[in-house]
């Protein structure tokens, strides 16, 4: 039964991705080809759609969740979205809230990096991934950079996507 749940998760968050990335072909040919002023949007849209389930697959299918750091990191998830929800009604503190959540997102998952045993290529991609998304939306919540390092995280989260679905494409596993 758990096997059919993580199956159908799998195959979900795949479709998913693969519909980001046929959205932002669109977007690129759209852009390039015609005079659509709404193609940057399609494609902003379809990058978050690439991204966001490909972080869901990577985290259901790895060990981080396994453990106790995965809690820390979801309590200090809470802190970013408090502090978000603080911006949004301009309260005082949201950059702070935001702040401790995102720094501490990123020591806490440098711990759980440092602490496995065996580290392999996808590991260093998601560790990348998780620096470069959450400290850019700490610059960029700070104004010391836009929001361009978007494009950057979705680049790291597609090669991470890469390296974790071509081998199980090979071994025919993906959806088990």
């Amino acid at each position: 039964m758990i096997k059919q749940v993580n199956m159908s998760s799998n195959q979900t968050l795949t479709i998913l991705i693969i519909v980001g990335v046929l959205m932002t072909l669109t977007g690129l040919f759209l852009s390039t080809f015609t005079s659509v002023s709404d193609s940057e949007f399609l494609i902003n849209i379809s990058l978050w759609l690439i991204e966001i389930p490909g972080m869901f697959l990577l985290l259901l299918n790895g060990t981080f969740l396994k453990t106790i750091y995965s809690r820390i990191a979801m309590g200090l998830v809470a802190f970013v979205l408090i502090g978000a929800a603080f911006k949004i009604m301009h309260w005082p503190f949201n950059s702070i809230l935001i702040g401790v959540g995102c720094i501490g997102i990123v020591i806490v998952y440098g711990i759980s990096f440092l602490k496995k045993p065996i580290k392999k290529r996808l590991d260093y991609l998601k560790l990348a991934w998780v620096m470069v998304r959450y400290l850019g939306a700490l610059l960029a919540v700070y104004h010391i950079i836009g929001n361009e390092y978007h494009i950057l995280t979705t680049a790291l989260m597609i090669l991470a996507l890469m390296d974790y679905i071509l081998p199980k494409i090979k071994n025919k596993t993906l959806f088990e």
